[in-house]
C-alpha cells in the first residue's frame, strides 16, 4: 500500500502536467472528431477505468482511461426541454445542432412536436442544421462510425429531421405519415446532408434493403445509395463484412457504406463469432478515409454500452466502453502528425441508473460481491441499478414477511451474462432507465478549453463550430474566409437555423 512521500510525489507530478497543459491551444481546429459513449455516465466510466486496471493486473482505482487525461473536462446537462431525464434523442440533436429539443425528436425545435408528422412539414423551414452541414460547408469530409444501427437516435442526428427516433423505416410509421414524412434511412440515403457523407459505418442493414423495411415500391435504398454516387462519377464501395471494408482501395474511395449487421452491431464480448468490424478498425479505416487538406469531421459513437446497460449486464458495458477507448487511442494515433489541429471531444449523450455501492475494500474486482448484508446474510455485488426489468428478490422461505433477493457467489457475478441486482422491478427486458444527473466531456486541441465548468448539452456544438470556424462561427475573430471545394461532393445551403441562447429560456 503507497506511503505518503507516493502521494505527495504522484500529487506534485499531476500539477506539473495539468500547469504545462494548462496555455490554450487556439488554432484553427482542422479536424473535429467526437466520441459519444451512449449511456457512458460517470459510474459506468469509474467502473471501467476499474476494471481496465484489473485487467492489467493492479488494484484498478489508480488506473486512468486515455481520455480522463486530457487537460480539459466539464459537466454537461444532458435534460431535454420536456424531460428531467433525457433520451438520446434530444440530447444527439443538441450536441450535434446546438439547440435543445423535446424527449424522442430528433434534428428538429420545440415547434415540432413528438410523433407529429405535419407539425414536421409546417416548422421545416426552422430545422436546425446539424454540425455535418456546417463542416460540408466548409468544405471538410464527413463521417459517422456506430456499433449501433446507423439510423439509430445518435447517428440519425447527424443527418435526419423527425418527430419521432423510432421511425427508421417507413413500415413502423403511423398511416398518415408515410409518404409525407421520410423514415430515417431514407433521409440518410436521399436527402441533404446524409447523401453526402463520405464514410457511414455501422448496422442496420434491414432498415434500407426490401426484405427487411417495406416501403412503397420495395425500394432498395443501397441501391439509390450506389446509383447517386455513379451519377456523380464518385468512387465507392457498399460493404457488408469487415472484410470486405478492409480490402485494398476502399479507404482512397470517396465515399463508403458499411452495414455489418441486420439491426445493432455485436457486443464487443460477442463479435468474435461474427463478420463485424471492431469499432476500432471502423474508426482506424474512417479516418484514414477521411483525411484531407481542408479537413473532416467524425462521429464515433459506443453505442452497445447503452445496450447493456438497458440490459443490466454491466459487464458488457464495460468491454464496450473499453473497445471505444482502444478506438480513441487508434485516432490520436492516426492524427498524430496533426494533433495540434484536432479538436477531440469524447462525451456520453445521457447516464444510466448503475450505481458502485458498499464498502468494498481497495482492489476487489469491480464485478464481484461487495459485502455481506448483515441483515439477510446474502451477498450483494459492488455494481447494482436502481431499477431494471430482471428481478430478482422472492419471499424469505424463513420469514414470509420479508422479501430477500438471490443469492449470488463471486463465479456467478463475474460471468459475462450476469444481470446485476435491481431495486425497483421494470416490464421489459430492455426498462432499465437512463440516468438524469449531468455527464462529464472530456477535450483536447484547439480551444478544448473551452469544454470546462458546468455547460448545457447544446453548448458542445458551439464549441465545435467555434473551434473549426464553421456554421454560425465561421466569420469568427481569428477566421479566414473558407473556401468550398468539391472534394467532399456538391455544396450544400447555407445554416438557416441559428440558436445563441439555451433554448430552455423560453420556459423561465
Amino acid at each position: 500500500m503507497p506511503h505518503g512521500d507516493h502521494w505527495m510525489s504522484e500529487m506534485k507530478d499531476d500539477l506539473e502536467k495539468t500547469i504545462k497543459a494548462a496555455t490554450p491551444n487556439l488554432k484553427k481546429a482542422k479536424n473535429v472528431i467526437i466520441f459519444v459513449g451512449d449511456g457512458m455516465g460517470i459510474p459506468v466510466t469509474v467502473a471501467s477505468r476499474i476494471y481496465k486496471g484489473q485487467l492489467q493486473g493492479f488494484p484498478g482505482e489508480e488506473t486512468s482511461l486515455r481520455f480522463e487525461t486530457f487537460p480539459s473536462t466539464g459537466l454537461i446537462k444532458s435534460y431535454c426541454v420536456d424531460r428531467q431525464v433525457a433520451d438520446s434523442a434530444c440530447t444527439a440533436t443538441a450536441i450535434f445542432s446546438g439547440i435543445k429539443s423535446r424527449y424522442a425528436t430528433m434534428g428538429v425545435d420545440i415547434n415540432s412536436n413528438y410523433n407529429d408528422c405535419q407539425s414536421v412539414l409546417n416548422n421545416a423551414i426552422n430545422h436546425p442544421d446539424s454540425i455535418v452541414v456546417w463542416a460540408k460547408e466548409q468544405g471538410k469530409k464527413t463521417g459517422l462510425v456506430t456499433t449501433a444501427r446507423v439510423t439509430h437516435a445518435t447517428p440519425g442526428a447527424l443527418y435526419a429531421h423527425t418527430p419521432n427516433r423510432d421511425w427508421e423505416c417507413e413500415e413502423f410509421m403511423p398511416s398518415d405519415a408515410r409518404g409525407k414524412c421520410p423514415d430515417i434511412a431514407r433521409q440518410l440515403v436521399e436527402n441533404e446532408p446524409g447523401k453526402y457523407m463520405n464514410v457511414i459505418l455501422g448496422g442496420g442493414r434491414q432498415n434500407f434493403e426490401p426484405d427487411g423495411c417495406r416501403r412503397n415500391g420495395s425500394v432498395d435504398l443501397t441501391q439509390v445509395w450506389i446509383d447517386h454516387k455513379k451519377s456523380l462519377n464518385l468512387t465507392w464501395a457498399y460493404v457488408k463484412t469487415r472484410e470486405e471494408l478492409l480490402a485494398h482501395g476502399n479507404e482512397e474511395k470517396d465515399h463508403v457504406l458499411g452495414l455489418f449487421s441486420g439491426s445493432h452491431m455485436s457486443y464487443e464480448l460477442d463479435r468474435k463469432n461474427t463478420e463485424e468490424p471492431s469499432i476500432q478498425e471502423m474508426t482506424r479505416f474512417a479516418i484514414r478515409n477521411l483525411k484531407n487538406d481542408q479537413g473532416f469531421f467524425l462521429m464515433v459513437e459506443g453505442g452497445k454500452i447503452d445496450h447493456a446497460l438497458h440490459e443490466v449486464n454491466a459487464k458488457r458495458a464495460l468491454v464496450d466502453l473499453l473497445a471505444m477507448e482502444d478506438a480513441l487511442e487508434t485516432a490520436i494515433k492516426e492524427m498524430e502528425s496533426e494533433l495540434d489541429e484536432t479538436l477531440i471531444i469524447v462525451t456520453a449523450d445521457h447516464s444510466h441508473v448503475m450505481t458502485i455501492n458498499g464498502y468494498p475494500k481497495r482492489g476487489n474486482p469491480i464485478l464481484g460481491i461487495a459485502e455481506i448484508s448483515e441483515s439477510t446474510g446474502l451477498p450483494y455485488t459492488t455494481l447494482m441499478f436502481t431499477n431494471g426489468g430482471f428481478w430478482k428478490y422472492k419471499v424469505d422461505p424463513n420469514n414470509s414477511s420479508q422479501v430477500v433477493w438471490e443469492n449470488v457467489t463471486e463465479e456467478e457475478a463475474m460471468g459475462d451474462d450476469y444481470r446485476q441486482l435491481q431495486a425497483v422491478h421494470l416490464k421489459g427486458s430492455f426498462s432499465e432507465t437512463h440516468g438524469g444527473e449531468d455527464i462529464a466531456v472530456y477535450a483536447k486541441g484547439p480551444w478544448s478549453h473551452l469544454l470546462v465548468g458546468v455547460h448545457e448539452q447544446s453548448y458542445i456544438a458551439h464549441v465545435m463550430a467555434h473551434a473549426a470556424c464553421m456554421g454560425p462561427y465561421k466569420t469568427r475573430d481569428g477566421c479566414v474566409g473558407a473556401t468550398t471545394t468539391d472534394e467532399a461532393g456538391p455544396p450544400i445551403r447555407i445554416p438557416h437555423f441559428l440558436v445563441l441562447l439555451p433554448l430552455f429560456t423560453l420556459f423561465l
